[in-house]
């Protein structure tokens, strides 16, 4: 009863602003007050305040968003092409084969207390977040640069009474030199253990960007009233309801920034967050867990957004287990589902279906996959690739062991594939719900066939992204792993925003990154 009292209050209040609630008449053109704005002041409704403005620290918004605004990497991102642009770094250049990059830093670059940031920043910064370890949530991103998984060495076992000791180990070989160096203040290298022709895409992640640490033993977390900054924004106050961060006045390209004032409000819920937003105390919303039906009255306005939010839902096979071994198989179960009618019926709409592992949006710098390539439902072919790996019509077919975590969406999604299994393919599908701990217990026990597995893209970088994807098996590209099928992708998440018609610069993208930096109000905007 505590969640559905605030949502009829929000879907009341939706009613009563939208005149097509009750009526045939249309709706209003934008959602609540619009009132032009005076100042460069940017308030924002960000699914809560930021927590920590540590980049090694910061999992997701609004941590990640207040990061990107106060500290800038080597690079950035183009908010609506996702192309990297110059940040820290005026270019970049790579060798021939992709695996060692080159960054030119511009030399006007400053923190906020007025030092030049140089290359040797970014490099104990890199290595300070390492050091952290597990507790930086994406320091997994690194990985791929030199030296930067060392394996930690097994405890040395004691020997027991009258037990002869065993005899001396090899000595261990160094391990490898880091990989990133700062050949001078103004030159970085970075040396990558596989080529990433995407690297400059993946440096503008906010675990990339430095922070001002004099050692990378430096492992606590930035105090937020000492904080030093290099980005575009700096912290100006911290407080219960809110935080505001102001333009800083040292950054580089200070000339280029519209907004005085980023103002991230706190709100309890998506109820509060559409209230102040309509009573337009708050110029967007962002990361608001929206109702379905909410979503459908919000939609009509001028001012409400949808985007393909990079977070994949799909599904991975235990190619350990026959027939499961078996490219046919695997393609044959692919071609059965309707990702269509998954997205359409069963999820109502929230989301989009997804013919292959990355976001049209996320092609970036590679080749964007053949349409031939995408999985499409195609019962007949997926018959006869079934019939063709010796089942035919589903014939001495084993019953699949498919794990879910427990998940009221997610069991309905498994249903309905399992329904259409039967009913093109005339296999039997046993549906295996766990709680988190026991789900992630029996992944790595490898007890299933089939298992629902979800990520959340962190970069535009594709072989980053496959990296996630498929952890220890990764494919050269995605045209291969789309041929190998060791996974068959299902939807990708919607992203929604709403935001007030004099903003102006605040993209959506498929990483949900908008950028401040390109933010800025219209102050003469009229309807």
């Amino acid at each position: 009863m505590k969640r559905i009292a605030p949502f009829c209050s929000l879907l009341l209040i939706l009613c009563l602003t939208h005149s097509g609630c009750f009526t045939d008449d249309e709706p209003s053109t934008y959602y609540g007050n619009v009132v032009t704005p005076r100042a460069q002041e940017f308030r924002w409704s960000d699914g809560g305040l930021p927590q920590t403005f540590d980049p090694a620290f910061a999992a997701a918004p609004p941590d990640t968003d207040a990061v990107r605004a106060l500290f800038e990497g080597l690079t950035d991102y183009d908010p609506k092409t996702l192309a990297p642009v110059p940040g820290v770094a005026t270019r970049w250049e790579s060798s021939a084969d992709g695996r060692v990059w080159t960054f030119y830093l511009r030399d006007n670059a400053r923190w906020s207390n007025g030092e030049r940031v140089t290359a040797g920043d970014f490099v104990r910064s890199w290595e300070r977040t390492l050091k952290i370890g597990p507790l930086a949530p994406h320091t997994e991103l690194l990985s791929n640069i030199e030296g930067a998984t060392v394996p930690i060495p097994a405890p040395t076992e004691q020997p027991q009474p009258n037990q002869q000791p065993s005899p001396s180990p090899s000595p261990a070989a160094p391990p490898p030199q880091f990989g990133a160096r700062a050949v001078s203040d103004n030159v970085l290298q970075v040396t990558l253990e596989q080529a990433d022709h995407s690297f400059p895409s993946l440096v503008a992640h906010p675990v990339f960007r430095p922070v001002k640490v004099d050692h990378p033993d430096h492992t606590q977390r930035l105090n937020s009233h000492e904080l030093i900054s290099n980005g575009a924004f700096q912290l100006s106050a911290t407080e219960t309801d809110r935080v505001s961060l102001d333009r800083a006045k040292t950054y580089w390209d200070d000339a280029s920034v519209a907004l005085d004032r980023v103002t991230f409000v706190n709100t309890a819920n998506a109820e509060a967050a559409l209230a102040a937003y309509r009573a337009g105390t708050v110029d967007a919303v962002t990361n608001a867990p929206f109702e379905p039906l909410a979503l459908k009255l919000l939609a009509p306005y001028k001012d409400f957004r949808r985007s393909t939010y990079g977070a994949l839902t799909f599904y991975a096979f235990n190619t350990s287990r026959a027939p499961f071994d078996d490219v046919r198989v695997r393609e044959a179960l692919a071609l059965a589902i309707d990702r269509e009618r998954v997205s359409r019926d069963d999820l109502g709409g929230s989301t989009e279906p997804a013919g292959k592992f990355l976001p049209e949006a996320m092609s970036g710098e590679k080749p964007v996959v053949d349409e031939t390539e995408l999985l499409e439902h195609d019962a007949n072919r997926a018959k006869a690739l079934l019939a063709e790996a010796g089942y035919p019509d589903g014939e001495n077919f084993p019953v699949i062991t498919l794990l879910i975590n427990r998940n009221d969406q997610q069991r309905v999604v498994a249903q309905s594939i399992a329904n259409m299994w039967r009913a093109t393919l005339n296999i039997e599908t046993q549906i295996v719900m766990r709680p988190w701990d026991e789900y992630e217990a029996a992944i790595q026990a490898g007890d299933y066939d089939i298992v629902r597995r979800g990520m959340v893209m962190q970069t535009t970088s594709e072989l980053t992204n496959l990296r996630m994807l498929f952890e220890g098996d990764l494919p050269e590209s995605e045209a291969q792993a789309l041929k190998e099928l060791k996974a068959m992708p299902i939807y990708f998440a919607s992203s929604y925003a709403i935001v007030k018609p004099y903003v102006s610069g605040f993209d959506a993208n498929v990483l949900d990154a908008p950028s401040l930096k390109n933010t800025r109000m219209d102050t003469s905007w009229t309807k």
